[in-house]
């Protein structure tokens, strides 16, 4: 079975990576003047919120589809998220949906590009302007570059280096902040917290070399076959082995300084970044995508910086293509850990998302029939 489990890191940088947790020293790491080194976007968004103090009772714009810990950090900080539709086909917020979301109240507007895209922002940055709320980015599923970069009307662009992520360093993130002022407020409030232990990084490259070694093919397909015959869910084990958070105790973990080990891995990954990996991606997602049907299509498909971090097939009988995927060797899911925001209509496009396999281990040939598998289970 094709895995759709991939850890975007080389064994030599996962060995790099206990090296640097064995020899601790800390260094200084240079990401930019606007740069603000974390723990997470989750930790980033956090620091964001308590250093600008909003009002409680504040709205907070979130584009619908997320994850979930972002909703809940908003609602921590006693402020009230409000969900802007995202349109599927070319994964965009409308300048007009917001518009139509702006009240008295927002004071900020947080925007995910997801699934390896970039929506626009330049309407949506004029509307924030002209009504006086701040814009932030969430790239957390959109680095494709070995340089970070905060749209002209962006307040703050968060990036993510999590373990399923692209150039994953298996943890951090970096926050880029326009405003200097508010930058060193964020970093003051992190100062305050303990930093991570090296000990717990060091086991989470330990841990992220074991499923890096179970997604190769012949292991990750006996290792299906396992749980699936001892009355376990294959699906579900593959959808939790990357979580980074519990939930039960979110801010006790995200309210932490990343460890020096981890800070210089993530310099590592962004100087060796490897854009051959995806120039070689997006082309596969865009040759599948082009594969499919008229009853089914890619989310994003309609957007041309679409670097298909993950393959987000939007069908409809989601149930039996994800069964007739996995018969035919692809180890589909509707499994991605985002959620809507503010309301779960079974209807909605997201819930009508199947995430499949697409990157080098999968041959040319069965990348190709993909999109008849899914159009004859759809029939």
């Amino acid at each position: 079975m094709y895995p759709r489990l991939r850890i975007d890191i080389t064994w030599r940088d996962l060995l790099r990576a206990v090296g640097y947790s064995l020899s601790p020293r800390r260094v200084e790491v240079d990401l930019g003047p606007e740069s603000l080194v974390t723990l997470s976007v989750r930790s980033a968004f956090d620091l964001l919120l308590s250093a600008l103090d909003l009002p409680s009772g504040s709205e907070v714009l979130l584009s619908e589809v997320t994850v979930p810990h972002m909703a809940r950090i908003v609602r921590e900080h006693d402020l009230l998220p409000v969900a802007v539709p995202i349109e599927p086909r070319t994964l965009t917020v409308h300048v007009d949906e917001v518009a139509r979301r702006l009240t008295p109240r927002t004071r900020l507007l947080v925007v995910a590009h997801l699934y390896g895209s970039r929506m626009p922002l330049d309407e949506i940055g004029a509307l924030c302007r002209e009504r006086g709320v701040l814009l932030v980015e969430d790239c957390a599923q959109a680095l494709a570059t070995g340089t970070l970069t905060r749209h002209a009307a962006a307040a703050a662009s968060l990036y993510s280096f999590g373990p399923i992520k692209t150039a994953t360093a298996l943890g951090g993130g970096v926050a880029l902040v326009k405003d200097t002022t508010l930058r060193q407020q964020m970093q003051a409030i992190s100062r305050q917290w303990p930093r991570q232990s090296t000990a717990s990084y060091l086991m989470r490259v330990m841990k992220m070399g074991g499923l890096k070694l179970l997604s190769s093919r012949p292991l990750f397909s006996a290792l299906v076959w396992l749980i699936d015959h001892t009355g376990g869910d294959a699906d579900a084990f593959v959808g939790h082995s990357a979580r980074g958070f519990p939930d039960e105790s979110l801010f006790q973990h995200l309210r932490q300084q990343p460890c020096a080990a981890l800070v210089r891995l993530m310099a590592h990954r962004l100087q060796h970044f490897n854009l051959a990996h995806i120039a070689e991606r997006t082309e596969r997602g865009r040759k599948l995508s082009d594969s499919l049907g008229e009853n089914s299509y890619a989310a994003g498909c309609d957007n041309p910086t679409h670097t298909f971090w993950v393959f987000p097939l939007v069908c409809e009988q989601t149930d039996e293509v994800v069964q007739t995927l996995r018969r035919a060797g692809f180890d589909a899911s509707q499994h991605s850990g985002l959620t809507v925001v503010d309301g779960d209509a079974p209807d909605h496009w997201f819930h009508r998302t199947v995430f499949v396999p697409h990157d080098q281990q999968v041959p040319e040939g069965q990348l190709a029939g993909c999109g008849d598998i899914v159009g004859r289970s759809q029939d």
